[in-house]
């Protein structure tokens, strides 16, 4: 079985040679670059091809929100694990609408950090509690618990429809509806919710387990 090429982005050399002390006992990951700046990670992923690229954004001066959008710009399919110190809701959800589903923080362990890397190779997303809890601060209610936001079984398959990146003809092909309502059914859940965005609605089917059941 091939290693999993592993780009790190990230210009704290210590945050670098920690991840590579870390995955150093491991078999199944491999090293192939390092970027230190914004300047070098187009260029390193196209040369290096990596499966997985690790990167910080939150890193004034040297990597940003923008370099996240400039990798999905030009390479629509990059498997991303952030790692970062940020907590900030408004970061968060900004990464989520660029195309990122995998985000830990670095105060995270070992284990979570390995699981993560397992997950952003199979293309299964992953956040740690905390960032979780950091997008929440609204503290949104169990589906479960809140009497008159419950999904119908509907609106749960179209939520995981859109968790995966489907637009609405796409879901309206997969379904077999017609794309205005998708886009009727996407309003009433977000309205239900009291949601935004569709970076929310995506964690709060992580937070309340509607992602469980759909397939890899």
């Amino acid at each position: 079985m091939d290693k999993i090429r592993i780009l790190i982005a990230d210009n704290q050399t210590l945050v670098r040679e920690g991840i590579k002390s870390l995955l150093a006992g491991t078999d199944d990951f491999a090293i192939v670059g390092e970027a230190t700046q914004s300047s070098e990670l187009l260029t390193s992923i196209a040369s290096l091809q990596p499966d997985v690229i690790i990167m910080d954004f939150h890193l004034p001066g040297f990597f940003s929100l923008d370099d996240i959008l400039k990798v999905y710009q030009n390479y629509p399919a990059a498997k991303m694990l952030v790692v970062s110190t940020s907590q900030n809701k408004a970061d968060i959800l900004k990464t989520l609408e660029y195309g990122v589903n995998n985000y830990i923080l670095k105060l995270c362990e070992k284990e979570e950090f390995i699981s993560a890397l397992y997950a952003t190779s199979r293309k299964e997303r992953f956040f740690c509690g905390k960032v979780i809890d950091a997008i929440f601060d609204k503290q949104f209610p169990k589906m479960d618990n809140c009497e008159g936001r419950s999904l119908s079984p509907r609106e749960i398959e179209i939520v995981q429809l859109i968790s995966q990146g489907l637009t609405n003809n796409d879901i309206a092909e997969k379904l077999f509806i017609s794309a205005h309502t998708v886009g009727s059914h996407r309003k009433n859940i977000l309205r239900k919710l009291e949601l935004n965005k569709s970076s929310e609605l995506i964690m709060y089917a992580v937070k309340n387990g509607l992602l469980d059941t759909v397939e890899a």
